[in-house]
């Protein structure tokens, strides 16, 4: 596994965030981001603390109906001293349900996952434009590589500072920032199913930042699975295609 100097990294990343908020974010007054409770957003909610200062952040937690670990999101908020807002997507993600299926339309289990993402992101965006904030991402590298996220949903934002971390390197930055212990290593699940990525998945994300890493995998029918998504998910990670007309060539 190749070395990952932790310290250096954060220190890095802090600096990154700063340069990107006080150069290219249009003269933003500060950046908001879901607060889910798990580690990315702990993570990403941390370091935006240390760049641009907590004055300048805001968490917004967005259940769909009951949220069961809803208190470890607003533990990240107190923890961090972060103002924060609840918005509960409940009665928007019914409407969608409700108006696509009146039109005969089916929408299956895994596309009703995808909806709540898009949703919050919605609602995100409508925040960040009334208060000419920012949005910040909180997808790392490991779920981006398998698709394991949403197109125009978690992977919607205006700057991502883990985006190119794996799971185990958010992990260590997390620890290095003295984020509570159970944050960082909780379990991501999708929200909806009450299972894990990994569980939804088939596979651990271990055994996808040893195959991103190495090319290797002992398990050749994980192997597979880890190819197969990757290719299968592209379309979410390269640039959009657009049509260039003559004129522009």
């Amino acid at each position: 596994m190749k070395e990952f100097n932790v310290k250096k990294e954060t220190e890095a990343c802090i600096q990154w965030i700063k340069d990107w908020f006080e150069n290219e974010s249009g003269g933003a007054k500060g950046v908001v981001l879901g607060i889910s409770g798990g580690k990315d957003s702990t993570v990403v909610s941390a370091l935006l603390c240390k760049a641009i200062g907590k004055e300048k952040v805001l968490g917004v937690l967005m259940p769909n109906g009951v949220q069961k670990d809803i208190n470890d999101s607003k533990r990240v908020c107190e923890f961090l001293q972060i103002d924060h807002k609840v918005v509960n997507i409940e009665q928007a993600y019914q409407g969608i349900l409700n108006c696509v299926e009146s039109e005969d339309i089916t929408i299956s289990a895994h596309t009703k996952t995808n909806i709540p993402p898009r949703l919050r992101m919605t609602v995100l965006y409508a925040i960040a434009q009334e208060m000419n904030y920012r949005v910040g991402g909180t997808g790392n590298y490991s779920e981006k590589y398998v698709g394991y996220c949403t197109k125009w949903g978690d992977m919607a934002h205006d700057f991502n500072p883990i985006g190119n971390f794996t799971t185990e390197e958010v992990i260590a930055i997390g620890k290095e920032l003295g984020l509570p212990i159970d944050l960082v290593e909780k379990p991501p699940q999708d929200g909806l199913s009450g299972k894990t990525d990994e569980d939804n998945m088939g596979f651990t994300y271990a055994a996808v930042n040893r195959y991103i890493e190495t090319g290797e995998c002992e398990n050749e029918e994980i192997k597979e699975k880890i190819e197969k998504r990757h290719q299968y998910n592209l379309h979410k990670m390269n640039p959009i295609p657009v049509y260039k007309p003559a004129t522009m060539k």
